[in-house]
């Protein structure tokens, strides 16, 4: 099926809807929240050798210690991946295990001073972008959206939120965002696979959803992703061979080259937003119709304000100009607002 003749989504053309809806906003304040978490972590904090797997197990972990079957059990996830993640952490520095005092058979896993030392530094920084968050929108909004949130998790996963949450900052971002995040990556892919793309993986989601209309560059989505150029064209490669998308020359620059959507590739697109609107209908059920269109508005807000994925999607239409005139009234407020447009609209101001 060709692009141009494939329905619209909500009134929205398959590739509005596509750069605009909920899941690409949470998953992508979410992106930024852990990459700025990481960035200040270790160029302000020096710590290094760090991972964003690392955050659940050093607040899990916390300042009594625990074993590795009981981080597992909480985390939802095999002992095996669970020693995995133990031995990088141990290895960087961060956990030491030792004989557990209640259970000889049974090894606890505890923090060293430089893990201790990053829990503490990890929760200033996590209060501190949450401040940020409010700023950008208000504090009252974002205490609404923890709130529909921590509804979400609870109904996900009755009991284990109260775990992950020890030593976090009450409701705060930093507690919710990432394990929800993934939940939202993982039920995606679901949902788009029963929709008849049985091929799909999670790795697939890196690229796929950082190709703009114009087409996606290779360097630009490792920049993004924080991984390897070789890493991205493999992926692309895959997606290749599955008929979601083909290589052109990038007219700007003849000796790199664009990805782009073939016509399976823009169904995938079209499904993927079905999919989107489906789990978008879940939470309603676990919340409310009108909590979920709160939170929905507020994310935008903030994946609007942060000027995430910019470089994908800004292609200076009306959309964009929306998206600054809403990024301007939330920095300016409305009295900023109405002068920044007198000056705009009358030159003798700007003379003067």
């Amino acid at each position: 099926m060709s692009a141009s003749v494939l329905p619209s989504v909500n009134g929205k053309t398959v590739w509005d809807a596509y750069r605009d809806n909920f899941s690409r906003h949470i998953l992508g304040v979410s992106r930024h929240m852990q990459t700025e978490m990481m960035r200040t972590l270790q160029q302000d904090c020096g710590h290094q050798n760090l991972r964003l797997a690392f955050a659940p197990y050093i607040t899990l972990i916390g300042h009594r210690g625990r074993r590795p079957s009981d981080l597992a059990g909480i985390l939802g996830i095999s002992r095996q991946a669970c020693n995995q993640a133990a031995n990088q952490l141990e290895a960087a520095g961060y956990i030491a295990r030792t004989p557990d005092p209640d259970d000889g058979r049974a090894t606890l896993l505890l923090l060293t001073d430089s893990g201790k030392k990053l829990r503490k530094d990890g929760l200033l920084v996590v209060s501190d972008l949450d401040r940020e968050f409010a700023r950008l929108t208000a504090p009252a909004v974002m205490e609404d959206a923890r709130n529909t949130l921590q509804v979400i998790q609870n109904h996900l996963a009755p009991g284990r939120v109260r775990e992950e949450q020890s030593g976090l900052a009450t409701g705060s971002l930093g507690a919710l965002l990432p394990r929800l995040s993934d939940y939202i990556v993982l039920r995606l892919m679901v949902l788009t696979r029963e929709k008849g793309h049985p091929d799909l993986q999670l790795s697939f989601g890196q690229v796929l959803t950082l190709i703009g209309q114009p087409g996606g560059k290779i360097q630009q989505i490792a920049k993004i992703q924080d991984v390897s150029k070789q890493a991205i064209s493999a992926t692309a490669s895959e997606l290749e061979n599955l008929g979601y998308l083909r290589r052109d020359v990038d007219p700007t620059d003849t000796r790199q080259v664009l990805l782009k959507f073939t016509d399976l590739g823009t169904q995938l697109m079209a499904d993927s937003i079905a999919s989107v609107n489906q789990l978008e209908a879940e939470f309603s059920a676990m919340t409310s119709k009108a909590a979920i269109s709160r939170l929905k508005d507020t994310f935008r807000r903030l994946y609007t304000a942060l000027q995430i994925e910019q470089g994908v999607f800004g292609n200076g239409d009306v959309h964009d100009i929306e998206k600054l005139a809403q990024q301007l009234h939330q920095q300016l407020g409305a009295e900023g607002s109405r002068a920044l447009a007198q000056r705009l609209l009358n030159p003798e101001i700007n003379a003067g």
